[in-house]
């Protein structure tokens, strides 16, 4: 009996490798864009609550809490992802156990270090600047921000999509959206300080809820046993990751920082306004990275190295065209959405139109990091990101020096598809046998 459209349509979903693979990136797309969404109207109201100057202040300070709560977490989300991914699926609940505990306990040790030490390094070398109130209090946040990571970790290693998004892409600004429209509506101050508070308790709010419940579910997914831990493969791993990851942040973070140091806290919140708005382009090629992970750790695993392939490049050509077209939209929008910040951000149209091309670019290529970490070419992808790293940390203090922010915004763009295309370069290199964009275009039914 033939079946009918709607059946081959919820078969491919439930049973298809590739119907799976979309369906679980249908979820996380609407729990990371609706958090996405979110995120973006928080920056409206914040940028529209402040004045441009405090508001470049905020945007610089948590700038480097993403570029420090990075290195803090020392590698072991995207470890924890790939590991309890692979455990789950040969049922190995001690080393499960294992990795959860020191993932954890080492994550909450280091965070609390490089917090102390960030913060004492920014009091002696920006003593005076107007940035330093809000870093004192954003410090705070990078042990918070760690422990909220690495539970989002462990909950995608499990395979738990929506758990693993909704704190940090729908919990938390939607609670600074509202202790920030009580402050304004109770309150004149309208300081970055003060709205640095806010967010640092909205952090630290979700991620206590986060933490309980995905330490509950985890208490009975693995259920009570012995624990047995690699830590010397764990740690070599999480090594090339760290550095994998901070490079990353650091490319993506670091020319705000370098806009705000050389150009003032005016500048660098006009600059962020067409960061934020360029990002969110970014989000599909995190989406899919999100999602593939514990998909290529299984398959990994299973030592299929032609379905590997195949899935990586399924997810690297809806990625491109995805992303193609919301950089498209956005493109054309442009000055309409920076308007929304207030009537001195549209200045920064010219950088995002360069920034928007940066990204679309970018996810031509797909989620190549992950990848590369599974096929254990991971000391390649760090010094290729090393290198690129260290080439946008001075291309963007020789353009922002020369042009300004649209200088800043090409080295951005530049040094964003040189590090994606070397990596995907050595995915090729890796794979002989790299089937065709054609031959992996999934069928409903297949």
């Amino acid at each position: 009996m033939a079946r009918s459209p709607v059946s081959k349509l919820l078969h491919w979903f439930t049973l298809n490798a590739h119907g799976r693979f979309f369906r679980d990136v249908g979820i996380v797309s609407a729990m990371r864009l609706s958090g996405g969404f979110l995120l973006f109207v928080t920056q409206i109201f914040l940028a529209r609550w402040m004045d441009t100057g405090s508001f470049g202040i905020y945007s610089f300070a948590w700038t480097w809490v993403a570029v420090l709560g990075a290195l803090a977490g020392l590698g072991l989300t995207s470890t924890s992802i790939r590991f309890l991914a692979t455990y789950k699926q040969v049922g190995d609940f001690d080393h499960m156990r294992g990795l959860v505990r020191h993932a954890f306990r080492a994550t909450v040790r280091v965070s609390f270090a490089i917090a102390l030490v960030a913060a004492a390094i920014f009091e002696f070398a920006l003593s005076g600047s107007p940035f330093l109130p809000a870093l004192r209090i954003a410090m705070l946040a990078i042990p918070v921000m760690a422990i909220l990571n690495i539970d989002a970790a462990f909950a995608r290693g499990m395979n738990w999509m929506s758990l693993a998004t909704v704190a940090e892409q729908v919990g938390r600004p939607t609670l600074l959206l509202l202790i920030g429209a009580v402050m304004v509506a109770v309150s004149t101050e309208r300081s970055a300080t003060a709205f640095v508070l806010a967010c640092l308790f909205a952090y630290f709010a979700v991620t206590a809820i986060q933490h309980i419940v995905v330490h509950k579910m985890l208490g009975r997914a693995m259920r009570t046993g012995p624990r047995k831990q690699d830590i010397r493969i764990w740690r070599k791993v999480a090594t090339m990751q760290m550095l994998i990851n901070g490079a990353q942040m650091l490319r993506m973070n670091g020319d705000p920082i370098i806009v705000g140091a050389l150009l003032g806290p005016r500048e660098v919140g006009i600059y962020i306004a067409a960061v934020r708005t360029a990002t969110l382009v970014s989000f599909l090629l995190m989406i899919t990275s999100v999602v593939a992970q514990p998909r290529f750790a299984a398959i990994h695993a299973s030592g299929d190295r032609r379905a590997l392939a195949a899935f990586f490049a399924v997810a690297r050509q809806w990625t491109f065209l995805a992303s193609l077209a919301s950089a498209s939209a956005l493109a054309f929008g442009g000055k309409l959405i920076l308007g929304l910040f207030g009537a001195d951000y549209i200045a920064a149209y010219p950088s995002l139109l360069v920034l928007l091309a940066g990204h679309a670019m970018a996810a031509m290529f797909g989620p190549v990091a992950s990848m590369l970490v599974l096929i254990e070419r991971q000391y390649s992808a760090a010094l290729i990101l090393g290198i690129t790293t260290l080439l946008n940390v001075a291309l963007t203090m020789l353009l922002a020096h020369w042009f300004g922010a649209l200088g800043a915004a090409f080295a951005s763009s530049l040094s964003l598809v040189a590090s994606y295309g070397a990596l995907y370069l050595l995915i090729r290199d890796q794979f002989k046998d790299w089937p065709d964009m054609k031959d992996t275009t999934p069928k409903l039914g297949a």
